[in-house]
């Protein structure tokens, strides 16, 4: 378990989203939402929203992150999985913020979604680590991001 974050409609629907790293076919990243009944997940309410690219052989940097913004859009931090490319490449979802539907579909208003395809268009910012925490100011809206630098002193 990485994330956990309330569906805006919690008290009427129940809805809780949970970012996690799946084990099959191979270890991946992915956010599922089921139904809490008190403090319990309602049994078969697991409906899985997304599924991410598999981690590979590193086990450290896969981020996982996960809140519900203002504008009820589904934020996913992922971590560049300790291969640094992999956050300034769009061939990989890794070491990015992405931008969903609380139904886990792509939102249009994305701002890579006219010139990427498949789950690219789900990006909403790259050049990331491993952005392990996030969070959104109250007033502002604005993201806070939390990632990590590797060896550099400031």
């Amino acid at each position: 378990m990485l994330g956990i974050t309330f569906d805006p409609g919690f008290a009427r629907n129940g809805w809780v989203y949970l970012s996690h790293v799946a084990p099959l076919p191979a270890p991946h990243p992915r956010v599922t939402r089921v139904t809490a009944a008190g403090d319990s997940i309602v049994p078969g309410s697991e409906v899985v929203i997304f599924d991410g690219p598999a981690l590979g052989q590193a086990a450290i940097h896969s981020g996982g992150a996960i809140h519900v913004s203002a504008d009820n859009k589904l934020f996913l931090a992922l971590g560049d999985n300790s291969v640094s490319t992999n956050a300034q490449w769009f061939g990989s979802l890794n070491g990015k913020m992405l931008r969903l539907n609380l139904d886990g579909s792509i939102p249009e208003s994305n701002p890579f979604f006219a010139t990427q395809t498949g789950q690219a268009r789900a990006v909403w910012a790259l050049g990331l680590r491993n952005p392990f925490t996030f969070s959104f100011g109250r007033v502002s809206g604005r993201m806070f991001i939390n990632d990590v630098g590797e060896d550099r002193k400031s």
